[in-house]
């Protein structure tokens, strides 16, 4: 009966980790990637990631229906980012670099409701290329047709 209760549960959250993967696949965000845990109090969970190269995006977790505070941690690739604040939806925006690196996800339940002491959870990323700001470095005079001298 409890296998049955995880399984169900598990699939509702699937369900609205799937409507915010479509709210960012919306937005251009091309390379997703989803993962789901199960999680005891202040047990973390870890876990590498592999996100392509020049990359930019976010990191999510999502909490079960007891999950009152999920803490998110991403390291690597010259990244150390860490959400802190108490919320069962943490979001990280991090940037990859120009090579491909791996990525330490860390995830920790820290409060729960209910009396619980484990629930479900899910963790997803979702990419898009990185923008490239193309500044120019030489100041050029103003032609002499636009500026009608």
């Amino acid at each position: 009966m409890s296998i049955f209760l995880l399984v169900s549960c598990l699939c509702v959250l699937l369900e609205e980790v799937d409507s915010f993967q479509e709210e960012y696949c919306f937005s251009g965000y091309t390379f997703q990637w989803c993962r789901g845990l199960y999680l005891s109090v202040d047990e973390p969970a870890t876990f590498l990631i592999f996100p392509r190269a020049n990359l930019e995006g976010v990191l999510c977790g999502i909490g079960g229906d007891a999950v009152f505070d999920l803490r998110l941690e991403l390291r690597g690739g010259g990244l150390n980012i860490t959400y802190e604040e108490p919320d069962d939806l943490p979001v990280l925006q991090f940037a990859t670099g120009p090579k491909s690196a791996a990525y330490r996800v860390t995830v920790t339940a820290r409060d729960m409701l209910y009396g619980a002491t484990a629930d479900s959870a899910y963790v997803f990323f979702a990419m898009r290329p990185a923008v490239e700001i193309i500044e120019n470095s030489v100041p050029v005079e103003p032609d002499s047709a636009i500026t009608g001298e």
